[in-house]
């Protein structure tokens, strides 16, 4: 592999095989990125190919103030977040976002695999920007100054939100597994 800046070095003057690499490089990331906000497989990919084209066209004020994955993970978040909005989407969540649990050990019962299954089930039900602040934290291990860069919330506000998605994740998971358990109970 490249080194990131050389190969944007390269981009900057020109050229596009440096940016294909680019490309390679960071495409996984900001397909994830972008289908976690947007739960959409084919509106995922038109908007990390978006993504891409907006980086090449302002590439030359990329600076190297911040880490280039935090640069196009900025791109790309504002790319989906312009999209929900545009679709009125942005602000779709249920009835069960809003419940809270005393209990911090939910999942602590069931094996590695389902509690995959259960955290993603339960990641589908919050708000796409909660969904998002949530990944970048936890899965995609970015620091809060990191997604400060990228979501322009303020330190103390990730903090408050990530808190608040917490308790939410949790209220939501104890009441998928009060269903599923009423609904074995009940077979």
């Amino acid at each position: 592999m490249k080194d990131t800046e050389l190969l944007i070095q390269q981009v900057q003057k020109g050229d596009l095989n440096a940016f294909s690499s680019l490309i390679d490089q960071h495409k996984n990331l900001v397909y994830s990125l972008v289908l976690r906000m947007v739960k959409n497989s084919q509106d995922a990919e038109e908007l990390a190919q978006d993504t891409f084209v907006k980086a090449f066209k302002s590439i030359k004020q990329f600076k190297g103030d911040s880490k280039f994955s935090t640069w196009i993970y900025k791109i790309a978040y504002f790319t989906s977040i312009n999209h929900l909005r545009k679709n009125k989407l942005l602000s779709s969540s249920i009835e069960l976002s809003t419940i809270e649990s005393q209990d911090s050990s939910v999942l602590e019962e069931l094996d590695k695999e389902d509690q995959q299954q259960y955290l993603n089930k339960a990641l589908s039900y919050l708000k796409p920007i909660d969904r998002t602040l949530i990944s970048l934290f936890y899965l995609e291990e970015l620091s809060i100054k990191e997604i400060e860069e990228i979501t322009l919330f303020s330190q103390a506000n990730i903090k408050v939100k990530l808190l608040r998605i917490r308790k939410q994740l949790n209220g939501i998971l104890q009441k998928l597994l009060k269903h599923e358990t009423q609904g074995i109970l009940k077979s």
